[in-house]
């Protein structure tokens, strides 16, 4: 309990003592599959390999405990964002325009697929399918939201499932002032993370799975996982670490980048009276350094942004704690959003998302030596982990499916520069991002000021 406890997020701190509470089971010699990491991609991979081959013995490693990291600290947006940077992909010969598309759909897909395994198992995770808005808030936002738009339609998306909102359409969904335009997203839903982790991992050790919170894995090899006290063999050895990966890999492919989040005090009915909001919809919008947002089931809102977000030499989160310029500014911006509500911080807190060089994830698997690794989501994991655990799953199954062909199996990420050449190209990134907003803002500029490309390319977003 005094672990979990640590953990500073709204989700964690909300749930009662009792969901927090596993058994530790005994420990065996050896493992049809050992996953290392109890989040979101482990948790459903240990799922559909149950579902597959219900006999097999499947163990779970996690240092800390179930959904520590992203997966029990995130905005809780299901949603059809795709975790790839479209150009970075297309520079591979391997890929072509056609495989964004077929990834795209497969993640729209996927949203009614974990909603359906939430009513069959009757994990009660406050999922809402409200679907998606992208607000732009100036001229310039607008812009963007406008190219976004039309790439969206030229990669996957129907018409009917992204539409173009106007400032008054828009508002009859979010009454937000400053909104000049959106675009509205038929699919994607509202989620409380940490029930749906912690419920899945439920339902997982029902099915048979061995979870061991608090046992770090040290290294892996060939067929085995050293733990701190004795190594472990395994079949099929699964890293699902995201942000944590170069901690246990240290291979310079995936670096933690934090995101912040606070959380309001609960809102009074005469607040979603003047701005409605009563379809649920996830929010976020165009600017530089972008928000997101949701309103919770118990009428809150939840409101993130890319505060602090590195830390030199790779520093993760630790236990989520935000510090208070941070929490400052992301308040200030939701005012902006809603001036005439005194919000009141509830929770603040932060989390760490792996993030890979080109910023595109990988499915890798070697069935010669039975290791594979999932990660690089970049902060749009909910609905991607959940794909991806299932081409993983039938990559270990030996099975060729539509899964098996999209564009992130065995996707070889660039491995990042060292410091401080790291740590100086984040940060300049951020900086530059946030003076295009400033600059965008004050001139009131038509289109992206000059300058905002080149932040991208630094960190190789362009």
């Amino acid at each position: 309990m005094k672990n979990h406890a640590q953990n500073l997020s709204f989700w964690m701190q909300s749930l009662p003592a009792n969901m927090l509470e596993f058994p530790q089971p005994i420990l065996q010699s050896e493992y049809d599959v050992a996953i290392v990491g109890a989040g979101f991609s482990g948790l459903w991979l240990a799922y559909y390999l149950k579902q597959a081959q219900p006999e097999w013995k499947i163990a779970i490693f996690e240092a800390k405990h179930i959904g520590y990291g992203a997966s029990g600290r995130n905005g809780g947006w299901l949603s059809t964002n795709i975790p790839i940077v479209i150009g970075n992909l297309l520079k591979n010969p391997r890929w072509a325009k056609q495989d964004v598309v077929h990834l795209q759909r497969q993640i729209i897909d996927t949203i009614a697929e974990v909603a359906n395994v939430c009513e069959r198992e009757q994990i009660d995770c406050d999922l809402h399918q409200g679907g998606l808005m992208f607000i732009a808030t100036s001229d310039a936002q607008a812009s963007r939201l406008q190219d976004y738009h039309a790439e969206e339609l030229a990669h996957g998306f129907l018409p009917h499932e992204i539409q173009w909102l106007g400032a008054d359409a828009a508002k009859q969904h979010i009454n937000i002032d400053i909104m000049q335009a959106a675009t509205h997203y038929q699919y994607g839903a509202r989620i409380h993370p940490a029930k749906l982790v912690l419920g899945l991992a439920r339902k997982v050790i029902a099915l048979g799975v061995d979870i061991f919170e608090n046992t770090p894995v040290q290294n892996l090899s060939t067929h085995t996982v050293y733990l701190s006290h004795q190594a472990v063999k395994g079949q099929h050895i699964i890293a699902c670490t995201e942000g944590y990966t170069d901690q246990l890999l240290q291979d310079g492919k995936v670096i933690p980048v934090n995101s912040s989040i606070i959380m309001t005090q609960v809102l009074p009915a005469s607040f979603w009276e003047r701005v409605g909001w009563q379809n649920n919809e996830l929010l976020g919008d165009m600017a530089h350094v972008y928000m997101y947002a949701q309103k919770t089931a118990d009428y809150r809102i939840l409101f993130g942004g890319r505060g602090a977000p590195y830390q030199y030499g790779s520093r993760d989160a630790g236990d989520g704690e935000l510090d208070h310029v941070t929490t400052a500014q992301l308040l200030q911006r939701l005012r902006e959003l809603f001036p005439r509500q005194d919000f009141q911080v509830d929770t603040a807190w932060k989390g760490s998302l792996g993030v890979t060089r080109d910023w595109n994830a990988s499915v890798t698997f070697d069935d010669k030596t039975g290791l594979g690794f999932i990660y690089g989501f970049g902060g749009n994991g909910v609905a991607p982990t959940h794909l991806a655990a299932r081409t993983m799953t039938d990559r270990i199954l030996g099975k060729h499916t539509a899964l098996t062909t999209l564009p992130w199996n065995d996707y070889v990420c660039p491995t990042w520069e060292g410091e401080p050449w790291r740590w100086l190209g984040i940060q300049s990134m951020y900086q530059l991002l946030g003076l295009a907003d400033q600059v965008e803002n004050r001139l009131q500029l038509k289109k992206s000021v000059f300058f905002a490309n080149t932040a991208y390319q630094i960190c190789g977003l362009e």
